[in-house]
């Protein structure tokens, strides 16, 4: 498996044990969960037959689920017995016997378990009296979140279930924004409230006081964009774990906006999308500092999304120097043809079907600048990409190839910056190369990894800008040199549509193929500007010819179907390789 290719990987996770129906529950430590039929059939009422209850944690995976049925006591008791911490109690009210039929209702409750007994009654067929809000106030400092949840209650106090997706969220005063789940964002200390509306008309609320952010100038802030909704997610463990080893200097902050997909994909830990603040931790589980969580709408493939976390990052954690590392499935330059290998571009948010395209990189990072932006995602080390972010960062890191599933090193990679964080942005940008090629169980996978200096980038352009004239001038009698050098240039990933050839090692190829001096000319000025562009580079023996840098050698036949694609981009705007592309035999 590799940052292009999906495959799943079994994991099982039991939490919990149901121990008795029908009773108190006697002393466990626990829920007992009790709920009054006794009005199921009144007029106007929310009616229901069943119950399916989910148990959540408080990372938002399920830890069971208990089917009830309306049978013949008026009142019903289930116990559970759960270890401490915060949970969610989510109970759907169905029309049919064992959660059969529509929906008809629901209940959602958090509640938390130390050390004794916890009872949530609930009533089917009772009047929506009220709105509860939870929690009913809370203190959330600018810029980070708290999650909020409405149920309601009859005239006694009782929860009752609620029509499904019935509550509209609202904040008052202009303190904060909310998303349709209940995910509150602080914007401005301020104190106000958050209001959850029923469609009957009955409103909850609770109060909210926004606190000034405690916010430190450090010396590196790194920014991980972790979209781990796709097949993925497992190995984003890994990473947030490897990072959690090297975050132990307060300079040099790791903070991560993390999406996961468990109902799809294994090996999640949480639903939904987090940013955390990295913490000091050798553990194998993750012990960092939950910042926000921004629920289970956002959508990881949209480049407003990436510009979002970039801008709120900045703003919370400033720093000297910053890194941007974009986590996911890269494609190169392409988008999805609908080809299995070609569903990448990058950040790919299988939950919504999106990802963003390398033209949209423009409207993600904006007028934000980077020390350094790094790829940890497939076939991204490209010329037409590099050139696309060249305004945006003075060093690009990525791989020509698709790396291992596992990706990054982060505890290699990072611990210059963590013992050195004051060393220059180009000295420290060689542990990505280095860390890659540390990884002994890597020596079997082809491994690349580089890092390009942006400043080189028009030169390296106006150069391939050369070339492609040169090789379009000369293209019948270039045929069978061009031809060869595409069959035996290192290739990466290679399909009938991704035609992705080593920059230099063309060169190569078309010097040891022709004779005609204006092409052997460009060749030398192209592998000039290659070494002054490449500043650190490094592969092993499973991808021999790797120079730094890829760059599309399609056939004219090929690029025609994507040409359009390809002219959005500022390479084909700024070189004649796109001309060139067009033409080639």
């Amino acid at each position: 498996m590799s940052r292009r290719l999906p495959v799943l990987f079994a994991f099982l996770c039991l939490l919990m044990t149901l121990l008795s129906c029908g009773g108190s529950g006697g002393g466990i430590r626990g829920l007992v969960y009790t709920t009054n039929w006794t009005n199921y059939q009144a007029l106007g009422q929310i009616d229901g037959a069943s119950q399916k209850v989910n148990i959540y944690d408080s990372a938002g995976l399920p830890v069971t689920t208990v089917i009830i049925q309306n049978v013949t006591a008026p009142i019903e008791s289930t116990s559970i017995e759960l270890a401490n911490g915060n949970y969610l109690l989510e109970s759907q009210l169905f029309s049919g016997a064992n959660a059969g039929g529509t929906q008809t209702g629901e209940l959602v409750v958090p509640f938390t378990i130390s050390g004794g007994q916890v009872e949530i009654k609930s009533a089917v067929g009772n009047s929506v009296d009220s709105i509860a809000v939870s929690p009913s106030q809370a203190s959330v400092e600018v810029g980070r979140g708290q999650q909020f949840r409405a149920y309601g209650q009859d005239p006694n106090g009782v929860k009752t279930f609620i029509t499904p997706d019935s509550i509209t969220w609202s904040v008052l005063g202009g303190i904060g924004s909310i998303t349709t789940d209940g995910n509150y964002t602080a914007n401005a200390e301020a104190t106000g409230s958050v209001r959850a509306t029923y469609t009957n008309g009955r409103l909850g609320s609770a109060i909210v006081t926004n606190t000034a952010p405690n916010v430190t100038h450090g010396k590196w802030t790194i920014l991980v964009y972790m979209n781990a909704a796709n097949d993925l997610q497992q190995y984003s463990v890994l990473n947030m774990n490897q990072i959690e080893k090297v975050a132990s200097n307060p300079d040099v902050r790791f903070v991560v906006q993390w999406k996961q997909y468990p109902a799809q994909f294994t090996g999640g830990t949480f639903n939904g999308t987090r940013r955390y603040l990295a913490a000091s931790d050798f553990s194998n589980n993750i012990n960092s500092t939950l910042l926000q969580d921004m629920g289970t709408t956002v959508d990881m493939g949209s480049a407003q999304t990436l510009h979002d976390f970039i801008t709120w990052g900045k703003a919370n954690f400033p720093a000297d120097h910053y890194c941007l590392i974009i986590w996911n499935h890269g494609n190169g330059w392409r988008r999805s043809l609908g080809n299995l290998d070609l569903t990448r571009a990058v950040s790919y948010d299988d939950e919504m079907g999106t990802s963003i395209q390398i033209w949209e990189l423009s409207q993600a990072l904006g007028s934000e600048h980077f020390d350094i932006i790094s790829w940890d995602a497939s076939l991204m080390q490209m010329a037409e990409i590099a050139y696309e972010i060249k305004d945006n960062t003075d060093y690009v890191v990525g791989s020509e190839e698709s790396p291992p599933a596992e990706g990054l090193p982060y505890d290699l990679v990072f611990a210059p910056f963590r013992d050195t964080p004051d060393e220059s942005a180009r000295n420290l940008s060689k542990s990505f190369v280095d860390g890659m090629l540390a990884v002994s169980s890597y020596a079997s996978k082809k491994i690349t990894q580089s890092v390009i200096d942006t400043s080189q980038l028009p030169a390296l352009a106006s150069a391939v800008s050369s070339l492609g004239i040169e090789l379009t001038n000369n293209a019948s009698s270039l045929t069978t040199a061009i031809q060869t050098t595409r069959s035996t240039a290192q290739s990466y990933s290679p399909t009938s549509a991704r035609v992705y050839r080593d920059l230099k090692d063309v060169c190569l190829n078309l010097e040891a193929n022709t004779t005609i001096p204006s092409v052997l000319t460009a060749t030398a000025n192209v592998k000039t500007a290659l070494a002054n562009a490449v500043v650190w580079e490094g592969h092993n023996s499973n991808s021999p010819n790797s120079a730094g840098i890829s760059i599309d050698f399609s056939a004219g036949s090929t690029f025609a179907s994507s040409a359009s694609d390809y002219q959005l981009m500022k390479f084909a705007q700024a070189t004649q390789w796109d001309e060139y592309l067009s033409i080639a035999p």
